[in-house]
């Protein structure tokens, strides 16, 4: 035994030797398992034991300038399942179908599906989801969510856009203003055992909802309810395939309405499609047409190349420049500048680019904003197109001159008209006037910005006093507004067709920019008419548009106090417009009498009529009739049936009455 202790003791110092130093390596082992890679690990058992669910967040309001909304959010119930928890699906499927309008035999495959998880429905009625929670079904559960809701439908989807299902911003302010309006996203943690079932639930911060900031614009609702109004009627009239109206304020840049058609409803986008939902004031581009010329007076005046009266021989109507054919509508002898722009003439547009040359015209169509983004805080903004002068051909200075071979968006060429009616500078447009935040504290506040100043005082107060002669007794005569003082310039200009390589007759643009009051601008408005039908021209077709949308909107800025500084106005629009009465307030005798026994007359029902019905319903009776609001008739004094004496007053309320919000009165219920 003696002879085998020291290979004992061997294998004793070797075991001992090999514990000692495994304890370390395990150590080590330990260390780096719970120690270093211990964040690793817990991710893995949360990612194999809980489950995330987002909840939809309550966003922020969207408030017109005047503060009426335009978004909302609202509280809606979303109700979820945990099938391996639903007892009996079969009967819980047939509990629910009524309540969520399902197929009971689809409710119940989603009840039984190997999930620990899935939504029922998302955003329901509050009142409605409750309903459901007090059934207590095993295995069904309500969360509250945010659901946007806009209350006046498609007025001014294009400019709002619209929100997707998880309430994220997809077009339009809402996602341009995404991080601003979105609210804190709450979510429900879901822990289940190795089996998928349901332990139990937390949110992930307390309860309760968070909303995001609102913003407020720059757009009044009531302005742009009437360019909505205005441009739909003209789109039908015409037959044209679409059409653009922006509203702007040269004074600060803001934009009171920018309206388009076709428009969608955001509340249920996805019955349209991208055609619907751009915002065609800022996407969209066209050649400008004749709107382009009084931009080239401005620059030759600018420049001291020429006056108002300066001649230039417009050669009958035929001139050839630069290899090419130039006409002009009417022919002409020898025009001054003045009249150049008055009668729209392509040839002494021309001639007056090759005083100017190319390079100077160029500089001053980059000057006045073509070619490149306003600035504007809306997503999809184009810039158009326009070459660098030194690829023009010959012929291009001439096209240039009125308005061919680049191209434009209706923005563009409200914020250059603008420039002429604030004195000569370029402001950048924007819609966001303040944001604020959950509590309503303003965080944001926008302030008009300068771009630049493109031409002197002098010069833009003179190419408004010819654009104001335009619309006296030039080509924008029907813009004209009895009482005020009207400056514009029409257009007319084909679209050029890739295929034969020629500007086609027949898919024409038409439109009318115009500034009023001419003697201190408020508003520069800009109508375009996309392939309307028949023998097209912007005064005939735009610049009533422009007429309809002007007076309606001077008429909300000055208040009912000041109305009746433009009950002229208002009594020709009443005769001459399409939608007699709409647009303000305004009195007119009505014709010969209709007497019956004793003198007395009785008052027919008016309500619901169109104004238009219920004037030539009136039509003939000896009494005075006073109109105000818009839309169809909702009050009438006399009521029907009542006895009405001659020189009475008859007054009619309109559904839309002026008020802010009240054209949304005809939106959905949420």
């Amino acid at each position: 035994m003696k002879t085998l202790e020291p290979a004992l003791r061997k294998r004793i110092y070797a075991l001992l030797s090999l514990f000692f130093l495994a304890v370390p390596v395990l150590m080590a082992g330990l260390y780096e398992h719970q120690v270093v890679r211990r964040g690793r690990y817990l991710a893995w058992a949360d990612r194999q034991q809980l489950q995330p669910v987002r909840l939809i967040p309550l966003r922020g309001k969207v408030l017109d300038r005047r503060g009426a909304p335009m978004a909302v959010s609202l509280e809606g119930g979303s109700l979820f399942a945990h099938p391996a928890s639903v007892r009996d699906p079969v009967r819980t499927a047939r509990l629910l179908a009524p309540w969520l309008g399902m197929d009971v035999s689809s409710l119940r495959s989603r009840l039984t599906q190997p999930l620990s998880f899935v939504w029922l429905a998302r955003q329901l009625p509050l009142e409605k989801a409750r309903a459901v929670a007090k059934l207590r079904l095993p295995g069904i559960g309500m969360e509250r969510e945010g659901k946007r809701y806009y209350p006046n439908r498609d007025l001014a989807a294009n400019v709002i856009g619209f929100v997707g299902v998880d309430s994220q911003g997809l077009e339009g302010l809402e996602l341009e203003y995404e991080d601003r309006v979105r609210g804190e996203q709450a979510s429900l943690l879901l822990q289940k055992d190795a089996l998928g079932r349901l332990l139990w639930k937390e949110m992930t911060r307390p309860r309760g909802l968070s909303r995001g900031g609102d913003i407020v614009l720059t757009l009044d609702l009531r302005i742009q309810f009437a360019a909505e109004r205005a441009l739909q009627r003209a789109v039908a009239d015409t037959g044209a395939s679409s059409g653009s109206v922006l509203v702007l304020d040269p004074r600060s840049g803001e934009v009171l309405a920018m309206a388009c058609v076709p428009t969608f409803n955001p509340n249920r986008f996805r019955l349209y499609g991208p055609d619907g939902w751009r915002n065609r004031c800022i996407t969209d581009t066209f050649e400008p047409g004749s709107t382009i010329k009084p931009f080239l007076l401005a620059a030759a005046m600018e420049e001291g190349l020429v006056s108002e009266q300066t001649e230039f021989d417009c050669e009958k109507g035929t001139y050839r420049f630069g290899g090419h054919w130039i006409h002009d509508m009417e022919p002409h002898e020898r025009l001054t500048a003045l009249e150049v722009i008055i009668h729209s003439s392509n040839i002494g547009a021309t001639k007056m680019a090759e005083l100017l040359k190319a390079k100077t015209w160029w500089e001053y169509l980059h000057a006045f904003g073509f070619g490149q983004e306003t600035g504007i805080d809306l997503p999809g903004e184009v810039r158009g197109a326009l070459r660098p002068w030194r690829k023009w051909a010959k012929v291009a200075l001439g096209t240039h001159a009125f308005g061919q071979g680049f191209s434009v968006t209706t923005l563009q060429m409200a914020t250059a008209f603008a420039c002429l009616a604030n004195g000569g500078f370029l402001l950048e447009p924007f819609v966001v006037r303040e944001v604020r935040d959950e509590t309503g504290r303003l965080v944001d506040v926008r302030r008009p910005r300068v771009v630049r100043r493109v031409i002197s005082k002098e010069t833009a107060d003179r190419v408004l006093a010819v654009l104001e002669a335009v619309v006296e007794s030039g080509t924008g005569k029907r813009a004209r507004i009895p009482g005020l003082r009207v400056a514009g310039k029409t257009g007319t200009a084909q679209r050029f067709d890739p295929k034969t390589g020629r500007y086609s007759q027949d898919h024409p643009v038409v439109s009318f920019v115009g500034i009023v009051p001419a003697d201190m601008p408020q508003l520069v408005i800009a109508v375009v008419l996309n392939e309307p039908e028949g023998r097209a021209s912007g005064g005939k077709m735009a610049a009533p548009v422009f007429r309809e949308i002007a007076f309606a909107s001077l008429h909300y800025m000055q208040g009912p106090k000041d109305a009746p500084a433009f009950e002229g106005a208002g009594a020709a629009i009443l005769h001459c417009s399409a939608n007699p009465g709409e647009g303000g307030t305004a009195r007119r005798k009505a014709g010969a009498a209709r007497s019956g026994p004793g003198g007395a007359l009785t008052m027919p029902d008016l309500r619901s009529m169109s104004f238009r019905t219920a004037l030539r319903t009136l039509e003939g009776l000896p009494v005075t009739i006073e109109v105000k609001g818009t839309g169809r008739i909702l009050a009438q004094d006399p009521p029907p049936g009542a006895s009405i004496l001659a020189h009475q007053t008859v007054r009619l309320a309109g559904l839309f009455a002026g008020s802010a919000g009240s054209p949304g009165e005809a939106g959905e219920t949420p």
